[in-house]
C-alpha cells in the first residue's frame, strides 16, 4: 500500500499535467492563447471544487476561459462540453477495441458500443453536412401571437429557446469539424494513458495480474462507467465494473477487486483535495472565486444564446 502511495503521489501530479495539456491545446485551437501555468493552476483547483460540486469545477473553468479569453460564457461552456466529449468518445473508442478479445464480456457490451457507433457515425454525418436549424438558429424576429393560448406561447418559447442554445453549443463543433475532433482525442491520449497506468500499478498492488493488453481494454470501461452521473465520485459503479472485468484475474479473488478499486477511488479523491488545496491561494490570486460565481450568475440569466455572437479569433 506504501507503493501505491508513493506512486499516486507522482500520478497525481501527471494526471493533472496530461489534462491541463489536453485542454491547453484544444484551447489554442479554437484561437485562445492562454498561459499553461494558470491553466494547470486553474484546473488543479478546480478538483476541490469539483469533489464538493462537479459543475462547481467546471463552472471555475469556464469563467477562466470568460476571464483570460474575453469568450462569451455560452460559448465557453460548449468548449467544455467539446472536451468532456471528446473524452467520453475516445474511453469508447478504446472500449471497442475490446471487442477483439471476445467472451462472454466482451460480448455483453455488444449493445452499447453498437449503439455508440452508430451515434458516432450519425455525429460524423452530421459535422460534415450540418442542417440548416443547426447552422442558422431560429429565427430572431419572431414574435407569437398574443392571441394564441397560453400553454402553446410558453411550448414555442421553449422549443425556440431550446433551438438556440444548441445552435450556440453546435457552432464550436463546426468551427473543430472531424480533424478538429481527432486532434482532440490525439492529444488527450496522454492524460488517458497516466490514467491506465495509475490503475495498472494499482491493480498490481493488490495481486490482480490481469495482462496488459486486457487491462489497456477494459480500464476505459471502468473509467467511462465511474463517470457516469449516477453516483458521488463513482463509488458503487466503478467497484461493480471492476468486479465483472477483473475479478477472474484476481488472485484473491473478487476481494482483491474491490478492495483495489474502493482504494483508488479514496486515493482519486484525496489526491484531488490535496492537488486542490495546494493550488487554490494561486488559484484565488487568479480571481477563480469570482470566476466561478461569474460564470453561474451569467449562465443562469445570460440571454446571449442568440447564435452568430461571440466569435473567438482563429
Amino acid at each position: 500500500m506504501a507503493a501505491l502511495l508513493a506512486a499516486s503521489a507522482v500520478m497525481a501530479v501527471l494526471n493533472c499535467a496530461a489534462d491541463t495539456l489536453a485542454m491547453f491545446y484544444v484551447f489554442r485551437w479554437f484561437g485562445l492563447h492562454l498561459r499553461f501555468v494558470d491553466l494547470y493552476t486553474i484546473r488543479a483547483a478546480t478538483y476541490t471544487l469539483a469533489v464538493i460540486n462537479y459543475h462547481a469545477g467546471q463552472l471555475g473553468i469556464i469563467g477562466y476561459l470568460h476571464r483570460a479569453g474575453r469568450v462569451p460564457l455560452p460559448r465557453a461552456s460548449a468548449y467544455i462540453l467539446f472536451i468532456v466529449g471528446v473524452w467520453v468518445a475516445l474511453l469508447l473508442l478504446f472500449a471497442g477495441g475490446s471487442l477483439l478479445l471476445g467472451g462472454a464480456k466482451a460480448a455483453a457490451m455488444t449493445p452499447l458500443l453498437a449503439v455508440f457507433f452508430l451515434g458516432l457515425l450519425v455525429y460524423a454525418v452530421l459535422l460534415r453536412w450540418p442542417p440548416g436549424f443547426l447552422l442558422h438558429g431560429p429565427p430572431a424576429d419572431r414574435e407569437d401571437s398574443a392571441s394564441a393560448p397560453l400553454l402553446i406561447r410558453v411550448g414555442r418559447r421553449l422549443v425556440f429557446r431550446g433551438w438556440r442554445i444548441i445552435s450556440k453549443l453546435w457552432a464550436p463543433l463546426m468551427d473543430a469539424g472531424l480533424t478538429g475532433h481527432a486532434r482532440a482525442m490525439l492529444v488527450r491520449l496522454p492524460h488517458l494513458a497516466v490514467l491506465l497506468v495509475w490503475h495498472f500499478i494499482a491493480l498490481r498492488c493488490f495481486n490482480v495480474q490481469v495482462p496488459v493488453h486486457v487491462a489497456v481494454l477494459y480500464l476505459p470501461v471502468v473509467f467511462a462507467v465511474a463517470s457516469l452521473p449516477i453516483s458521488v465520485q463513482g463509488l458503487g459503479t466503478s467497484q461493480v465494473a471492476a468486479k465483472y472485468f477483473f475479478t477472474e484475474f484476481a488472485v484473491g479473488g473478487e476481494e482483491s477487486v474491490l478492495a483495489y478499486s474502493l482504494s483508488m477511488t479514496a486515493i482519486s479523491t484525496a489526491s484531488n483535495i490535496i492537488m486542490g488545496l495546494l493550488f487554490l491561494g494561486r488559484g484565488a490570486r487568479l480571481g477563480l472565486a469570482d470566476m466561478t460565481q461569474s460564470a453561474a450568475r451569467g449562465l443562469d440569466s445570460s440571454p446571449a444564446v442568440e447564435p452568430g455572437g461571440g466569435n473567438v479569433p482563429g
